[in-house]
């Protein structure tokens, strides 16, 4: 998702990216790295330098040379210095372990139950140079645990759940799937409650417990809908103006399609099941987020804002 500021870790991240890219495949724009990596062309700038003064310390040598007389014009050279690139890099522990704990989480999930390769790589990461990896203890973890071993014993789930509207709700769940969308985990299973198959968001589940109680003869004839979120007509699509440090709000609605860079901002489509629940993530952003469309929805954030407004005052 594009971001106009990065930490130092994604900044190293994009330059290596732009570095590659440009031997490979000759020199590029400014403009097209910014659309390529979907960043700011400040963002761009500002790796390219970085990159540009990384030298080895013990040597006096820099690895990569750019063309400054290029970069005035708007363009993107690099030519190789030291660095021969005769070989692949090597993994540090912390890369090492952040692509293990990556391939644990995948291996959690039923989808993924005998993946070959997946098999393969985590054998290739808890032998040899990298350290074998322990998931941090933490709630998503622990659920993610709790499901699947009742996804493995086909044995039923109770949760306490809060929706958008932060309404709290105590369901049992007889749990069918677990999928991981966009930035989040989602459980897919027959809930009693509405009678359905439903999507429930990890992050919004406060409470969950295994049950001894089985899975239903519903839940096992019922299919799992490709569609997560539900129905798309039965929800409203709104047309957001978004500014790149608050992106992040495109990562918690299922979108329409990727959100595109118009000028400074990022313009995009988010799907929501009630209106009513919009409001409050609109706001909590300050002024970065702006309902471009439908009108109700503009009308719902202008009227909560003021609300709240009115409730500081007094």
């Amino acid at each position: 998702m594009p971001k106009q500021e990065l930490d130092g870790v994604a900044q190293f991240d994009l330059a290596l990216q732009i570095v590659g890219l440009i031997l490979a495949e000759g020199d590029k724009t400014v403009a097209e790295l910014s659309e390529i990596f979907e960043v700011s062309e400040k963002a761009i700038l500002r790796a390219v330098n970085a990159i540009a003064q990384s030298e080895d310390l013990t040597r006096c040598e820099t690895h990569f040379y750019l063309n400054d007389d290029a970069l005035a014009d708007g363009y993107v050279s690099f030519s190789s210095g030291s660095s021969t690139l005769a070989g692949p890099p090597k993994l540090s522990n912390r890369q090492s372990s952040a692509l293990a704990i990556g391939l644990e989480y995948l291996a959690a999930m039923p989808q993924f139950a005998g993946n070959t390769d997946i098999a393969a790589l985590r054998e290739l990461f808890t032998t040899g140079d990298a350290p074998a990896v322990k998931l941090p203890e933490s709630r998503l973890v622990r659920q993610i645990q709790a499901i699947q071993e009742a996804l493995e014993t086909e044995t039923a789930l109770e949760c306490e759940y809060q929706n958008q509207l932060g309404e709290r709700s105590s369901r049992v769940v007889d749990p069918l799937r677990l999928d991981f969308l966009g930035r989040h985990h989602y459980l897919r299973g027959y809930c009693h409650l509405t009678a359905q198959v439903r999507s429930f968001r990890l992050d919004r589940i406060l409470k969950l417990e295994r049950l001894q109680q089985p899975i239903s003869e519903v839940a096992r004839n019922s299919a799992v809908p490709e569609e997560v979120f539900g129905q798309s007509d039965q929800e409203h699509l709104v047309q957001l103006e978004v500014q790149p440090e608050a992106a992040e709000i495109f990562w918690n609605f299922p979108t329409v399609n990727e959100p595109k860079l118009s000028g400074d901002k990022l313009v995009g489509e988010i799907r929501i099941g009630q209106l009513e629940s919009l409001p409050r993530h609109i706001v909590r952003y300050g002024g970065m987020v702006k309902v471009l469309a439908p009108a109700e929805a503009k009308e719902l954030v202008r009227a909560f804002a003021i609300k709240t407004r009115e409730a500081k005052v007094g």
